[in-house]
């Protein structure tokens, strides 16, 4: 054999057994993100029994909910006289909605009231899941991070993903799945009562948009939060513990806290549960509340006065929340590395 048939020889092997550009089917990046998260969704109903138990249990609460509206659309109508969408005038329903969509993440009966006088509409349909609600989202998110890491996969995702694909993936996941259960029974709750009461929809597009806005910061705030104990605590059972546990102690020990210092109401932003409530008054564009006291004691709370707790007060709350879970999330993520794995 030649001499250049030995090197003919050579670069065939190398060619047809050496490294080579990939020449197969290469799915774009936001495909691959969106792989993710619908995998991420899919794997929440797949690993807990106890999940699967709750999100029933509130679906059907939701769905009874529904199924309940009819009836208080008809007692409201009856007692408001029957003219026109029942002579309920549109500031007492969009009292009875308001206090419904703000009292959805609330544990029980919150100390904030839809108006100063502390009346209840006949639209006020009061659902209170909170607490069920946050121990979906605990279970369901706290393992996003942490059992990636328990189960040392995270380098097989980092191998398709870039560290902030893989962020966006988990992200967008849980913001997504916290939506299922309070931006979509929302809306289709409004929305079966303005119908039931024969109101035009068109009407209530601002409750609608307010609706979107206010599950939107919740389901940022709500998932940061629980993603950050999930990287940070890196054990799920320990990771949803945790945040149930804030959202709960938080939420009482807030309340009585805010009770007791009624002069000054920036001690109700203490409480999660009334962050929320108060949160979603905001997007509503509600300002004008009351505060249950102790005994009947109802206290006047306006947020846009200049006085004490300001609306902007609530947003900044907010912004803060989403600001410092962003950034515990961003260097805990660029921190990823194969030795660390």
């Amino acid at each position: 054999m030649t001499e250049d048939q030995k090197i003919s020889s050579s670069t065939d092997y190398l060619q047809e057994f050496g490294y080579r550009l990939y020449e197969g089917k290469i799915e774009p990046r936001w495909k691959r993100i969106l792989n993710l998260i619908l995998f991420e969704i899919m794997s929440i109903w797949r690993k807990s029994i106890f999940v699967k138990i709750l999100m029933i249990i509130i679906l059907a609460i939701n769905f009874l909910v529904l199924l309940s509206v009819a009836q208080q659309a008809e007692q409201a109508y009856s007692s408001y006289g029957g003219g026109g969408a029942g002579g309920m005038t549109d500031e007492m329903f969009r009292d009875g909605l308001n206090s419904t969509i703000a009292g959805y993440l609330s544990m029980g009966t919150s100390i904030i009231l839809s108006n100063p006088a502390g009346s209840s509409s006949s639209s006020d349909i009061g659902i209170t899941v909170g607490l069920i609600l946050i121990i979906v989202f605990g279970i369901a998110g706290s393992g996003f991070f942490a059992d990636d890491k328990h189960g040392k996969v995270i380098e097989i995702y980092l191998s398709r993903l870039q560290k902030k694909e893989y962020f966006i993936g988990k992200f967008g996941a849980i913001v997504i799945f916290i939506n299922i259960f309070i931006m979509v029974p929302l809306i289709i709750t409004c929305m079966y009562f303005v119908e039931a009461m024969g109101f035009d929809h068109l009407d209530y597009l601002d409750l609608y948009f307010g609706i979107v806005i206010y599950s939107l910061i919740c389901s940022i705030i709500l998932g940061l939060f629980i993603l950050t104990l999930s990287v940070l605590v890196e054990k799920r059972s320990y990771a949803s513990l945790i945040f149930v546990l804030v959202y709960l102690f938080g939420s009482i020990i807030g309340s009585i806290v805010a009770e007791d210092n009624m002069d000054n109401k920036l001690f109700l932003l203490i409480s999660p549960q009334n962050f929320f409530v108060l949160l979603a008054y905001v997007c509503l564009g509600v300002y004008e509340l009351g505060v249950q006291g102790e005994g009947a004691e109802v206290f006047s709370l306006n947020l846009d006065d200049g006085l004490s707790l300001e609306y902007w007060h609530v947003l900044l709350q907010a912004f803060l929340l989403i600001l410092i879970f962003s950034l515990i999330l961003a260097y805990k993520i660029r921190k990823l590395t194969t030795e660390e794995l």
